[in-house]
């Protein structure tokens, strides 16, 4: 049985993380696990509902979103044992990315960050288009401020920071060679 890889695409609400992911996902048939649709799922709620959530409260409290984590991080490493997983979330503490580290590493998984880098200008355009768009993510522009606010982010080799500032095509062309050049050399 062919043991997949776990992919990351991380950044602040907004930086092309989730449409991103579904372009490499078609690209490596790969299988997607997006944050937000977890985080609903585990509600008990339609992903595409979109409620006036506040930041840290509900089911973005710092309990809910440590077993929307933990939730992602498991389904990721039992789906990795057969194919690839790419996780769609911020990842914007630390301690989870540390945690899907070690759960990979005592599983012999090789797991890739990449950190979506946008403007805050970018940043602030899409969301004020998002909210014309069906979409999963309650993000706006109030809790992108305070997600940027606390964000952890990723120090020296911890992720490969890719410029987000770009088409979506031109982001997930430049991280697939990533992981093909990171194959080849054998990684």
């Amino acid at each position: 049985m062919r043991k997949g890889k776990i992919i990351v695409i991380m950044g602040l609400p907004a930086s092309g993380k989730s449409t991103v992911a579904n372009i490499v996902s078609k690209s490596i048939k790969a299988k997607i696990l997006n944050s937000d649709v977890i985080r609903k799922r585990l509600a008990g709620i339609d992903p595409y509902s979109r409620g006036e959530y506040k930041y840290e409260k509900g089911i973005y409290s710092p309990q809910f979103t440590e077993k929307v984590y933990n939730t992602m991080i498991e389904e990721a490493i039992k789906e990795a044992k057969k194919t690839d997983v790419i996780l769609d979330a911020t990842f914007s503490q630390r301690r989870f990315r540390d945690k899907l580290r070690k759960r990979c590493k005592e599983n012999n998984i090789k797991c890739y960050f990449f950190f979506l880098n946008a403007e805050e200008r970018e940043i602030l355009k899409r969301l004020k288009k998002r909210e014309f768009e069906r979409t999963v993510s309650d993000a706006n522009i109030d809790i992108y401020k305070k997600v940027k606010e606390k964000f952890e982010f990723p120090q020296d080799n911890e992720a490969i920071i890719i410029d987000a500032n770009r088409k979506p095509e031109a982001i997930s062309e430049e991280i697939i060679k990533i992981l093909n050049k990171e194959e080849e050399d054998g990684f």
